[in-house]
């Protein structure tokens, strides 16, 4: 767990650095610069591109994951795998481009009444798809080195930071709105051309076409799981998009401002789960290569509880300081409407994380295909919901839609692993981390509120994470934050 630790450390902090420029970006710079009409077409691009973006690639960003250990031997079949793997992402795409412009009209058609404003930037959203496409494949592979740093500090933060730079330069009229949008998608474009430069520059790829390096009697179980895999990515991007998506479209640009404002808000809950994903996933997959499971169970028990820690603290975290946000935030009167939007969404990441790698778990085990078909069955239920819900409970019916689809999946999940492989993820020290969570909302309570709004965020949340910290480490809820802590310790009495 040593190399799981170390490498969740650095993208954590990345990770959230990369938040604190998302927050600042989607809380402050574009409330302020833009309207609400245009954050919401700004985001409907986006999620456009991003749910597009799986049935692009034809789920080859988990081959990567899945067969790296079985195709690559030395570093020359390392370089032949991953321009096999792009080669393959541009003949998705192709695939991919070719069947939207068949059904491009009555796909555009869906925005009409409330959101037709995005139908002029369609061939926008099929570039950004395209980049994502190819980034997503490079970052896998990447990410199957166990380098996570520099894929991470590229989506995470200089991403971010350009999208700050271009909404500064529309403010300051350097830019129209349309060259905005343009410009939002040259950002990924440059994100693209720094990573292969670095993977370049690592020695870690390098144009090899001779293919026969390969064993050539993995391609069709390849190909097989690549199009498995590409159903349940995509039900799995739709669970997490589609609302946005049906926001737009059943109640406009404004109302998807505030969904997707408020959505992002809950999003800083899962930040840890994403960076411990990226290094559990390639260490899950070499544990069933070499049929270990009982490694497996031992990430799955650990991966778990950490989540839950720091899910739990970061929940709480956002939900006492609500009203203080949006007392911050410019037209926070308007996106103040997504306040049970947050609080709701960020319950339903919060049990996303308590039930740690299952998905990973799944998806690279023998049992695949259960994954897919569950994944697909969710996302035809979530647009069931969605279409129910949204008419009539507005941003709030979709943040239930989206909670309701998270829960109901992991506790499918959480049965099937354990019946296949007996193993679980929890213990003892989850319940005691549900107890001191909910004293620590308890004292929360009994706090006094401060005037001065920055001087109340500080207050109320190094009050509740000093009591919740201290909890956790007098429990010995976590092995692996014990350990930490006494590390930390020993640094300290060693500079000292």
């Amino acid at each position: 767990m040593g190399l799981v630790i170390r490498q969740s450390i650095y993208t954590t902090i990345i990770s959230y650095a990369g938040v604190v420029i998302g927050y600042i970006n989607l809380l402050y710079l574009y409330p302020k610069f833009l309207s609400l009409e245009q954050v919401g077409l700004f985001r409907t691009i986006q999620d456009a591109a991003i749910l597009l973006s799986p049935f692009a690639q034809f789920g080859l960003t988990q081959s990567i994951f899945r067969y790296y250990p079985q195709f690559v031997k030395d570093k020359s079949t390392s370089h032949t795998f991953i321009t096999l793997m792009m080669l393959l992402a541009l003949a998705g795409f192709a695939i991919f481009f070719v069947i939207f412009k068949l059904f491009e009209t009555p796909l555009l058609s869906y925005f009409q009444d409330n959101a037709k404003e995005i139908i002029q930037y369609s061939s926008w959203v099929l570039w950004l798809t395209l980049l994502l496409v190819m980034i997503a494949a490079l970052e896998a592979f990447s990410r199957s080195l166990l380098k996570t740093v520099v894929p991470n500090l590229l989506r995470e933060i200089v991403a971010r930071v350009l999208l700050s730079v271009l909404v500064l330069l529309y403010f300051s009229g350097a830019l129209t709105f349309d060259q905005f949008i343009i410009g939002s998608v040259v950002a990924y474009l440059i994100c693209l051309l720094l990573l292969i430069s670095y993977l370049w520059q690592q020695r870690e790829i390098s144009i090899q076409t001779d293919f026969k390096k390969l064993d050539q009697n993995k391609f069709p179980e390849l190909m097989k799981y690549s199009l498995l895999s590409f159903a349940g990515m995509a039900g799995m991007i739709l669970i997490g998009k589609i609302d946005s998506m049906m926001v737009s479209a059943m109640r406009g640009l404004a109302a998807n401002a505030i969904y997707t404002t408020a959505f992002y808000m809950a999003t800083v809950i899962e930040v840890p789960r994403r960076a411990l994903s990226q290094i559990t996933m390639p260490l899950i997959s070499q544990a069933f290569e070499k049929n270990e499971v009982k490694e497996v169970a031992t990430l799955y028990r650990k991966t778990s509880i950490n989540q839950f820690i720091i899910g739990s603290l970061l929940l709480i975290g956002v939900w006492i300081n609500l009203d203080n946000i949006f007392d911050l935030m410019p037209k926070g009167d308007h996106y103040e409407l997504g306040k049970w939007v947050v609080i709701i969404v960020g319950f339903g990441k919060l049990m996303d994380m308590l039930f740690g790698p299952s998905s990973e778990i799944i998806v690279l085990s023998k049992y695949y295909k259960f994954n897919i078909v569950l994944i697909i069955l969710l996302a035809a239920i979530v647009i069931v919901a969605n279409n129910i819900l949204i008419p009539r409970y507005g941003i709030e019916g979709a943040a239930w839609g989206s909670a309701f689809a998270l829960i109901t999946f992991n506790l499918i999940k959480f049965f099937y692993i354990y019946i296949k492989f007996d193993i679980q993820p929890f213990e003892w020290a989850t319940l005691k981390v549900l107890i001191i969570g909910a004293v620590t909302l308890l004292v929360n309570s009994l706090l006094f509120k401060i005037d001065n709004t920055f001087a109340d965020i500080v207050f109320r949340s190094a009050t509740i994470t000093l009591i919740f910290s201290s909890l956790i480490l007098w429990t010995k809820a976590s092995v692996d934050a014990n350990g930490i802590f006494k590390n930390l310790i020993a640094l300290i009495r060693k500079g000292v």
